[in-house]
């Protein structure tokens, strides 16, 4: 035997060696291993039943692709491969900022005023009372919480409310509706695939009867955020142009009323006066009658652009009331923690060995 390989078995022996010898002094220290994982999943069951019960659900929903053309082709495969191409499409409100519109203060705060129930639970009022007044917490923050209800209410938050209501200005939130917006940002969350624009809205809080309600609730107002969004301008052009009709109508019933009138209280049609007023009378009608047609036809048009305009969303999930709370997850904990006390009693092991 070389002596190269000699020295490399050598060394690999002395390896092993110092291995057994660390396992062995880990094994030896096992009742500090006992008791520092025992104290940690002590821990992990007493924080597992304290935090309180939250069940999440989920909508899902599959769009109605509005890019039409070759751009919106060409941004098709981009984004499969990774890429966008602003500005290929029609529509300016992409699914990709949906998000953004979930959790902006104008699509949450008057999801504020909903109702919610729960039977269990025997709660029947509106989200923001829901969120301010029957929210369970930790037994750690109780003192917290009863050192704040100590504190003076603040009473500015209704005259300036007011006072932003009466004023052309922007709005200024009271505090209650800051605390509610920051809730419900938490709570209401949206999501979009980046290859399949699947849209998934998840409501998440404290009694799984209340998130289904606040996810329906959710869905229903981005659907109808959405559909103001793409129709305003088809909307618009419809509403103006039936105004315009019912305008041509008035006029085409009014002349032929007054052609009507005429001809009924002169009967001498031989008289060339007459019959060159009758005439008159006549071709205003007819003139008023080729207007309206003119006009209906367009108010047929537009409204046919404003069904075509509609998106159309299908609804893969549904909301459902969850049956198992989603958070917090115990078994996780527990391991969690489990592995926190190993790396504690390792650590103490390490320092008393060579440190100490």
């Amino acid at each position: 035997m070389e002596p190269t390989q000699r020295n490399r078995i050598e060394e690999l022996r002395e390896d092993y060696g110092k291995l057994q010898a660390f396992v062995a002094m880990l094994w030896a220290a096992k009742a500090t291993y006992a008791k520092c994982i025992g104290v940690a999943v002590l821990v992990a069951v007493v924080y597992a039943f304290s935090v309180p019960k939250q069940y999440a659900t989920t909508v899902t929903l599959a769009p109605e692709t509005s890019n039409q053309g070759i751009g919106a082709n060409l941004s098709s495969l981009a984004s499969m491969a990774g890429f966008n191409l602003g500005g290929m499409g029609e529509d300016a409100l992409d699914v990709s900022l949906y998000p953004s519109i979930v959790a902006s203060r104008d699509f949450l705060l008057p999801l504020a005023q909903i109702r919610v129930q729960s039977k269990e639970e025997g709660i029947d009022t509106t989200y923001a009372d829901y969120l301010k007044n029957h929210q369970r917490t930790a037994w750690w923050n109780l003192p917290l919480k009863w050192l704040f209800s100590l504190l003076p209410e603040r009473e500015e938050d209704e005259a300036a409310s007011s006072t932003t209501a009466q004023s052309s200005g922007p709005r200024r939130l009271t505090d209650d509706e800051e605390v509610q917006f920051n809730a419900m940002q938490n709570a209401i969350v949206c999501n979009v695939e980046d290859i399949t624009g699947v849209i998934s809205l998840t409501a998440i809080a404290q009694d799984a009867e209340i998130s289904a309600i606040v996810a329906d609730s959710a869905v229903k107002r981005l659907n109808k955020f959405i559909l103001e969004y793409r129709t305003a301008k088809a909307r618009n052009e419809y509403e103006y142009i039936t105004t315009l009709t019912e305008q041509a109508e008035q006029k085409y019933l009014a002349a032929q009323a007054r052609y009507a009138e005429f001809t009924g209280k002169h009967t001498e049609v031989y008289n060339p006066r007459f019959k060159a007023q009758a005439e008159y009378l006549q071709n205003e009608s007819q003139l008023a009658f080729t207007s309206y047609s003119q006009i209906k036809a367009q108010q047929i048009a537009a409204q046919a652009k404003l069904l075509e305009s509609t998106p159309v969303y299908a609804m893969v999930e549904s909301a459902y009331v969850p049956r198992r709370a989603s958070a917090p997850k115990k078994v996780l904990v527990l391991l969690a923690f489990a592995v926190l006390g190993g790396m504690v009693a390792t650590g103490r092991v390490l320092y008393r060995h060579y440190l100490a």
